[in-house]
């Protein structure tokens, strides 16, 4: 498990790594939507290591910044589901008052869902029965354990577009 005092307030290089995912996140979403809309798809994001939302210093972690951006666009808004988890109970539950908390989060036409699993064979299993849609899948599992080949290559196959 994670150091306790790693969300006590975000360190330089989380603020970097967030700052790369939000962009990367905008710039592969602006790439995907057009074929994506025109095959009638829509987007997702998924984190299975996401934390509590914000550190205790008020700083915003990945999925808010995530959210905010698809909040701010109208392709976005109408197309993006986004699937956040964590295995700490507290990190969900915060995470949860975080997102609703977010300016304009009901604007999103798909609720973001925040779920409370330790990442393993189950996780595998369910994504590898599932016909995924684009998806950028961000895995960030420091101090964590439950990340396999076998959990990648369940969410990296061919979408058929």
């Amino acid at each position: 498990m994670i150091n306790s005092s790693f969300f006590d307030e975000q360190k330089e290089q989380s603020l970097i790594k967030a700052r790369i995912v939000e962009k990367y996140f905008w710039a592969w979403a602006k790439v995907i939507i057009p074929t994506a809309k025109k095959a009638g798809y829509p987007l997702a994001y998924i984190d299975l290591f996401a934390g509590p939302g914000r550190y205790k210093d008020g700083s915003k972690s990945t999925p808010i910044k995530v959210l905010e951006t698809a909040i701010a666009d109208p392709d976005m808004r109408n197309m993006l589901k986004t699937l956040f988890n964590d295995a700490n109970p507290e990190h969900t539950g915060s995470l949860q008052k975080a997102i609703d908390m977010i300016p304009g989060i009901d604007q999103l036409k798909h609720k973001p869902d925040v779920m409370n699993f330790e990442v393993g064979e189950n996780i595998v299993q369910a994504f590898s029965h599932l016909k995924l849609i684009p998806t950028l899948f961000f895995v960030d599992p420091w101090g964590y354990k439950g990340l396999s080949l076998q959990l990648i290559n369940s969410v990296v196959k061919k979408l058929g577009l």
